[in-house]
């Protein structure tokens, strides 16, 4: 996976007191083209500290262009902002 760390525009969904979960997202390509990514299956959440910043690690995989393609979503907790981190 290729580092992207680009910030996304992200719907999340909570259940009962866990952790935000992402459900969809939507970001530039490098084409300048804005998609739109369902997350399909997410393999690893964890919460961790990089560079003393607390934040939210997703592992991911999804169909993009057709094909399954896994990615690495970061929330900062901090910023409340989301990241699309690898791809």
């Amino acid at each position: 996976m290729k580092v992207i760390s680009r910030t996304i525009d992200t719907i999340v969904v909570f259940r009962g007191g866990s952790k935000p979960l992402p459900y969809k997202f939507r970001y530039t390509d490098s084409t300048g083209q804005s998609r739109e990514v369902l997350v399909g299956r997410i393999f690893l959440a964890q919460q961790e500290k990089a560079g003393g910043v607390p934040m939210f690690i997703y592992d991911c995989q999804s169909v993009i262009d057709g094909k399954e393609r896994r990615y690495q979503l970061k929330y900062r907790i901090p910023d409340c902002r989301w990241e699309l981190y690898k791809m």
